[in-house]
């Protein structure tokens, strides 16, 4: 395959991403959103909406991904970046995954009643630190930032932390009294959206390893910095 027809394979896989990684976003900000006001049913459309286009566009990425390879057999960094795109975009998809559930969480979940005051906080706190790490994560790629990869990294402790605040004050706030049917959904529902959110910091992690592999071939995953 000539030099042009790869560039332009490579143009099409960067191209698909970065609309991956727009729709990832804006998942995101409409999770942001809903938190506030889960009753916007318009953004509850958006977000179906912009599931099937992720989903979409991972299985273009994937095709894209095995037919570079096979068709101009790429050597060394090109070979790695080709890899590192079908990585960043598994981990993309997820987060779309785990933005979706926690959308459909919303829609059910009544965040405003005073018992879940620091339970919201909290989910709030862990929205920004997430949406930072995701957008930070792109952008390190993007630009092969590897400082800014390894600063997402940090990131993760703090959203891992709010997770197990959030379990342990659910017990602690509900332990010993009589629930009614909405304190049991929203309890459950909580729980399950910090851990979504836990889960996303995860998949942002695994990009800025990705992108630190990619820039400086190092594999710095289980804590492996060899």
């Amino acid at each position: 395959m000539t030099t042009s027809v790869k560039q332009k394979q490579l143009k099409i896989l960067l191209n698909d991403f970065e609309l991956l990684s727009r729709t990832a976003m804006l998942q995101m900000q409409i999770g942001t959103k809903l938190l506030q006001d889960n009753t916007i049913e318009s953004l509850y459309e958006e977000a179906e909406s912009n599931e099937i286009i992720m989903d979409r566009l991972e299985v273009k990425i994937r095709e894209e991904v095995v037919f570079a390879i096979f068709q101009f057999t790429p050597k060394a960094a090109d070979l790695r970046l080709i890899i590192t795109y079908q990585d960043i975009t598994t981990n993309l998809e997820r987060i779309g995954d785990m933005l979706l559930n926690i959308i459909h969480f919303l829609r059910e979940t009544n965040l405003h009643k005073p018992e879940f005051e620091e339970e919201k906080k909290k989910i709030n706190k862990m929205f920004k630190y997430v949406d930072e790490m995701l957008r930070d994560a792109i952008l390190s790629f993007s630009n092969g930032d590897t400082r800014l990869a390894y600063h997402t990294i940090e990131k993760d402790d703090k959203v891992d932390n709010l997770f197990r605040e959030i379990s342990e004050s659910l017990q602690t706030t509900f332990s010993n009294r009589s629930l009614t049917k909405g304190e049991v959904r929203n309890i459950l529902n909580t729980n399950a959206m910090s851990y979504n959110l836990e889960r996303i910091g995860d998949s942002a992690t695994n990009i800025a390893e990705a992108t630190i592999y990619l820039t400086e071939g190092k594999d710095i995953r289980h804590g492996n910095d060899e």
